[in-house]
């Protein structure tokens, strides 16, 4: 008995076919449809979070350097929008150039720059109040409200005389 060998050719197809590569498509800009506007609004929520956490923490900033540093009398720390020079205050009602804190002395001259904070892109911060003046117990010298605003998005917060500030807007 003779046996022949007989070679089977079997050709091995790699790859995508041209429909899976396309039903792989439409999937993919379903899901990209769906999935980019959630990350739109998640990115407008961080820059809202993140003007408010600045604004925050430009007060919190000002309140605790007045409170421990040894002021002279009527020396204050004032917060404020900064001006060009990054050395002092604009003097509108505007804070949308960004923030200062610094040490004034009683006839409100500059002392020392404690800190300035860039703008917050996006975002504007507006006030009844062009600067708010900490004492070395905490308080400060005007109550007002102020509000934080990035695209449609708003907070309004409240300065109490004590110099604590809530979230919400200020009573009558």
């Amino acid at each position: 008995m003779t046996f022949q060998s007989k070679r089977i050719n079997v050709s091995k197809n790699t790859g995508f076919s041209l429909v899976e590569v396309m039903v792989a498509v439409a999937i993919l800009a379903i899901v990209l449809g769906i999935g980019i506007p959630g990350f739109q609004s998640m990115f407008e929520n961080s820059r809202v979070n993140r003007a408010n956490d600045a604004f925050a923490a430009a007060v919190q900033l000002a309140r605790s350097e007045a409170i421990t540093r040894e002021l002279p009398a009527n020396g204050r720390i004032r917060l404020c929008e900064r001006n060009a020079a990054d050395n002092g205050c604009s003097g509108d009602q505007s804070w949308g150039d960004g923030l200062i804190v610094l040490e004034v002395n009683a006839a409100g001259n500059t002392v020392q720059v404690v800190r300035v904070w860039d703008a917050i892109q996006n975002a504007t911060v507006t006030s009844g109040a062009a600067a708010f003046n900490f004492a070395s117990d905490g308080t400060v010298d005007t109550a007002a409200g102020f509000v934080v605003s990035v695209g449609s998005d708003t907070t309004d917060y409240c300065m109490r005389l004590t110099g604590s500030v809530f979230q919400g807007a200020c009573p009558p």
